[in-house]
């Protein structure tokens, strides 16, 4: 995801990442430290999730 949005030399940096994600969850989350949509998958990454769809 890093290197699709901002570029090569931008794979490493995910701290970038990190702040998009927390960004993104206070625009669409109803709770952001608790989110719903955007979870975290520990080892893996983030995963978009729809309440009520599993």
């Amino acid at each position: 995801m890093l290197q699709a949005v901002w570029g090569p030399d931008y794979g490493e940096e995910v701290k970038y990442l990190r702040v998009f994600i927390n960004q993104l969850r206070k625009k669409i989350e109803p709770e952001p430290s608790h989110p719903e949509y955007l979870l975290s998958e520990p080892w893996v990454g983030y995963r978009f999730h729809l309440p009520g769809k599993d």
